[in-house]
């Protein structure tokens, strides 16, 4: 059926236009009952919101936008991956819509490519940066206009809304953990100083090598890809003899085991590895990788259901701050 409007769902369903209106906008005023019919009635009747049109009068068209950082136009890893599933199915579950778009953290890019067209044009209610830097310009951006918003990430300031890790602890839990199984050369991969996790990695993981009393570490940064860490890797094997590398992204640690083995050495009898996100396909390497583990799920659900607090100004709103404590997957890698 062609043309369908939101008079015709209304009619079908035997209810009022405003009703109607208030299950597309995701009220929390609806009961289950009529919410299933009228979603019902919309499936059956093939009925297509209008999002620009909704979005151009004002009105709600729960669509979030998400923004990942653009790294060089190599934006997506797999860690992106997995958050954005857990974004999508959860935002599902809520009747909203998740629009990615690739994100400059240096400024507002008045682009028709560009998720904040959409937030600049009122066609998405709100935003998720699934990174964050210092100074970041979209931050700006969003207070300036009173945008909903939340950062995935620690933010310099704590009148910033986000959802995180515990990073500081993810890199004390790593470094204390490897200076307890007796390492003392280690390596610890890294991204760009830039980033607020990247800081409180660094600043725990130090720590832990001061308590240790350990001397014989080493920090090396801007080790954001693949490439990267398996490039780095080669050069540290071939000039010291490493006995850990800890790295920032399990991703990333793939391409460490390959400098390992390019060398001769095997993993864990000469080089131990450990790394951090627990992704799936870490269980898979050879041997499969020892790392430290986030939950993404929850993660996701925090950061959809702040962003809807906010969008619908409900009173008694939660916490600006939500972090997240991490904890050790011990494997083979160790």
């Amino acid at each position: 059926m062609s043309n369908v409007t939101i008079v015709d769902i209304a009619n079908a369903c035997g209810v009022s236009i405003k009703s109607v209106s208030r299950v597309l906008n995701n009220s929390p005023n609806v009961s289950d009952a009529m919410r299933e019919k009228v979603m019902n009635a919309v499936k059956e009747q093939g009925y297509q919101v209008n999002m620009l049109a909704r979005g151009l009068k004002g009105s709600r068209t729960n669509i979030i936008v998400v923004f990942a950082e653009r790294h060089h136009e190599e934006h997506l890893s797999i860690w992106h991956n997995i958050m954005l599933k857990h974004l999508f199915s959860y935002a599902k579950k809520c009747a909203m819509k998740i629009v990615l778009s690739p994100s400059n953290s240096e400024k507002f890019e008045e682009d028709e490519t560009d998720g904040f067209y959409l937030i600049a044009n009122g066609i998405a209610d709100g935003a998720i940066l699934l990174e964050n830097v210092l100074h970041d310009a979209r931050i700006d951006y969003f207070e300036k206009h009173d945008i909903p918003y939340v950062v995935f990430g620690e933010p310099e300031d704590d009148n910033i809304p986000y959802v995180s890790l515990d990073n500081f602890s993810v890199g004390y839990t790593g470094g204390n953990y490897l200076t307890e199984k007796g390492f003392e050369k280690i390596a610890f991969f890294i991204g760009e100083r830039k980033f607020l996790s990247t800081q409180h990695r660094m600043d725990g993981f130090e720590k832990a090598m001061f308590e240790s009393k350990n001397r014989k570490y080493k920090i090396y940064t801007g080790i954001d890809t693949l490439e990267k860490a398996y490039k780095k890797a080669v050069e540290v094997i071939e000039k010291s003899d490493i006995e850990a590398f800890f790295v920032s992204g399990d991703e990333r640690a793939l391409g460490v085991y390959r400098g390992i083995y390019e060398k001769g050495l095997s993993i864990p009898k000469d080089v131990a590895v450990l790394g951090i996100d627990n992704i799936t396909l870490g269980e898979y390497y050879y041997p499969p990788i020892s790392t430290i583990n986030q939950d993404f799920e929850i993660m996701a659900k925090c950061c959809i259901d702040y962003v809807i607090q906010r969008i619908e100004k409900t009173d008694g709103m939660q916490a600006k701050e939500y972090k997240f404590p991490c904890k050790i997957v011990e494997r083979g890698s160790l």
